[in-house]
């Protein structure tokens, strides 16, 4: 479980990335398979995905007004029309816990429960219980316990089930083996009653009804009440199946309605058709977001970043994780009927653990010669194979789960943001670019580009950010590392500063913003890995300024690895449960070390790596055969409610957490934000997936300018005496 340290850009859930160059107009669409925050419950994936008479949700481009056509036959087009953006939503039935957990049938239900199923519709990617079985009335599901959990209550005892509502053991009797409970809503009884566990299911179950939205007599509470014991000093009753709906917090829906930027244009009662009420004008830039609801948005690269034209561009639906809780992150279901054994693979569309730089969508995925992360099961014994020839095996033998990782380029931000080329960038850089290995979901920096060789970035400060500092205060960088202004000069146009690392100084400088790049550009090189001289921090002195009371420097494009815990990686390794099978200047490929049998319960996980995990559908439940079943990769995320305070640095740190969108910590849209303070009727939870619960000195001296006007006598001849010791811009 891993949740982002304090400042970062809130990690999203990612639907599946579209080519503008690639993608028809009527191409443009997202089911609960191809977008991770829709609810997608896996044991109805062949008529949530794979059926005509499709449930759940669905996000589509429909063209209506023959202008601005998204897609291959005008790819640059970034214009979504009002009406052409249509949300869908069709209820689906769901069987109580207590009647599937008890093998009940349709006459061994109790009569209370009106029937052996009720129905859910996905609102906004949180499923809501339909009132009389209406999708244009939804109802708050509480709680559902599942069937392996139980709770034990002992007299006197309450049950905070959520949402203002508990439930309170008032007396056990364990002679005659009877519980008498109530429940409550914010401290009001609304149902009182007395159950014998005499082990016939109609007298161990208690049901509660009410008058809301527009139905009568409406179930809005069940329980069972398993059993009674009596431990050494208290009585206790043992309560499962719990189902509880918010009978006073109810949207109904109606056509006209608005919510989030949609208006209703169909309401009935098995489903719903929303459309945009404003059109949409996409912001093409990989750094910032276009919000069409309060939590959901489109991500695109920079125009003409798709595979082809220079005016085509790569778009995806996301869901922005920015309240607390747990969330599960997946890959793209695949059906074990209906794929063959070659085709279980997933890369950085299609796997939200993977490092996913968006303007480089070409070259991670649309090219043979692939940059970046892929999964894929290589059958390599003839035995158990996975897949439509075998649907029920669900063993991957040792060896056939096979992790690839390539390294890819990167321009500097310094070089790109003062748009520099061969012959303007500063050769301290060592050039315009450097490399990147995603490894395990987080990006390293290759020691002298070389995969095998890894560097922590701890920092990359984007193009958009800067960092004002005054004399005397210093700038925690991340990993130990601080940046602290020892004096400013502001006649001279100088700063001197030092660069540390848990207190101890590794680099100083003085630096003139004189107007010249290499003169405002300061470097520091390292021996570390197997590498001699090799860069580990850039940073640029933008501009220097006096306010009423103090002198700053503005710092921008910082740029910094850890030189002190290179990864080093070799044949033979191991890591995570995969062994390293080949090694290069370019790549890393790794393999399971031990066979995986995978766990065919819905409820369950099966762990390949310290945070990754396949999660399948329980068996039979794929769309065909009775043994096949849904199989995809997943991590889970923990948000934390402090994780995303608002960061005094502006930064962006390089570590790929989860899926975070590539860019800023901050978002611009240039189409109407509907990110409003949500009311009860459209207020938006993430359950798209109901959650269940790393790795791993010294450098020659340069001279430094001698002329130090503004400073004082003695620190200006410390720091001539600090920078001819320390400073290297090679």
């Amino acid at each position: 479980m891993l949740a982002p340290p304090l400042g970062f850009a809130a990690p999203a859930i990612c639907g599946l990335s579209l080519d503008t160059n690639a993608t028809s107009s009527d191409g443009f669409c997202w089911d609960a398979a191809t977008f991770g925050g829709f609810n997608y419950p896996v044991n109805k994936h062949k008529d949530f995905v794979a059926s005509e008479n499709w449930w759940g949700e669905r996000l589509q481009y429909i063209e209506k007004d023959g202008q601005n056509e998204l897609g291959k036959n005008n790819p640059g087009n970034h214009v979504i029309g009002e009406g052409e953006l249509v949300y869908s939503t069709r209820q689906f039935s769901s069987k109580y816990e207590l009647v599937s957990d008890l093998g009940l049938d349709a006459g061994t239900t109790p009569a209370e429960l009106g029937g052996m199923f009720y129905y859910k519709l996905p609102w906004f990617g949180k499923p809501y219980v339909t009132v009389e079985n209406d999708a244009r009335q939804l109802a708050n599901l509480v709680i559902s316990q599942s069937g392996d959990t139980k709770k034990e209550l002992k007299a006197g005892e309450s049950w905070d089930l959520g949402k203002g509502y508990s439930l309170t053991v008032n007396q056990v009797d364990v002679e005659g083996n009877k519980v008498w409970f109530s429940l409550s809503k914010n401290g009001e009884e609304l149902e009182s009653g007395i159950v014998e566990a005499d082990g016939t299911v109609e007298n161990q179950t208690f049901t509660a009804t009410a008058d809301f939205g527009d139905g009568k007599d409406q179930l809005y509470f069940i329980t069972y009440v398993d059993s009674i014991f009596v431990s050494s000093s208290d009585s206790f009753a043992v309560f499962k199946y719990t189902w509880l709906i918010d009978k006073d917090d109810t949207i109904l829906i109606e056509n006209g309605d608005e919510f989030q930027g949609f208006e209703v244009k169909e309401a009935s009662k098995d489903g719903l058709v929303l459309t945009n009420s404003e059109s949409i004008v996409l912001n093409l830039d990989k750094d910032k977001k276009t919000y069409f609801t309060d939590s959901w948005y489109f991500q695109t690269s920079d125009e003409g970043k798709g595979s082809t034209s220079p005016a085509g561009y790569i778009i995806f639906p996301a869901k922005e994780l920015s309240n607390p809780g747990n969330y599960t992150l997946r890959g793209l279901p695949l059906d074990t009927n209906e794929v063959s054994s070659d085709d279980f693979y997933w890369n950085a569309t299609t796997f939200v653990g993977f490092v996913y730089p968006i303007n480089k969508h070409k070259d991670f995925v649309a090219s043979e010669n692939w940059w970046g992360e892929r999964l894929q099961y290589v059958e390599t014994d003839g035995q158990n194979e996975l897949g439509k020839n075998n649907p029920g095996n669900h063993v991957i033998g040792e060896g056939e789960l096979v992790y690839s990782t390539r390294q890819f380029s990167n321009k500097y931000v310094l070089v790109s943001e003062l748009g520099l080329d061969a012959g303007t960038t500063p050769a301290e850089l060592g050039g315009m670019f450097y490399y990147k290995l995603a490894w395990f979901g987080k990006q390293y920096v290759p020691i002298e580009n070389d995969a095998r060789q890894l560097a922590n970035l701890v920092i990359s400060q984007s193009g958009d950010t800067k960092k004002e500092l005054k004399a005397g205060e210093s700038w925690d960088l991340g990993k130990g590392y601080s940046l602290t202004v020892n004096q400013v000069d502001v006649e001279g146009n100088k700063v001197w500063f030092s660069l540390s690392k848990n207190g101890e100084e590794l680099e100083s400088g003085i630096v003139e913003a004189d107007g010249t790049v290499e003169n405002q550009t300061f470097t520091a090189t390292a021996d570390f890995g197997d590498g001699k001289d090799q860069l580990y921090f850039i940073t640029y002195v933008d501009s220097i300024f006096v306010s009423a009371a103090d002198s700053f420097a503005v710092f921008r494009y910082t740029w910094l690895i850890d030189r002190d815990n290179p990864v080093i990686i070799e044949n033979g390794d191991e890591f995570q449960g995969f062994e390293v099978k080949e090694t290069s200047e370019n790549g890393i490929v790794l393999k399971n070390s031990k066979s995986i049998t995978l766990n065919l319960d819905k409820d369950k996980k099966t762990y390949f790596t310290d945070s990754w995990y396949f999660q399948t559908s329980d068996e039979g439940k794929g769309s065909t055969s009775p043994a096949g079943y849904i199989i995809f990769p997943a991590m889970d995320v923990v948000i934390e409610a402090e994780t995303f305070s608002e960061s005094a640095d502006n930064l962006t740190e390089e570590t790929n957490v989860t899926d975070v969108v590539p860019g800023s910590n901050e978002s611009e849209n240039t189409s109407p934000d509907y990110r409003a303070a949500p009311s009860s009727s459209s207020e938006i939870a993430l359950e798209g997936s109901e959650n269940k619960n790393s790795y791993p000195e010294e450098g020659a001296a340069e001279e430094a300018p001698v002329k130090l006007p503004g400073f004082g006598i003695i620190s200006g001849i410390l720091g001539v005496m600090i920078c001819l010791a320390l400073r290297r811009k090679s």
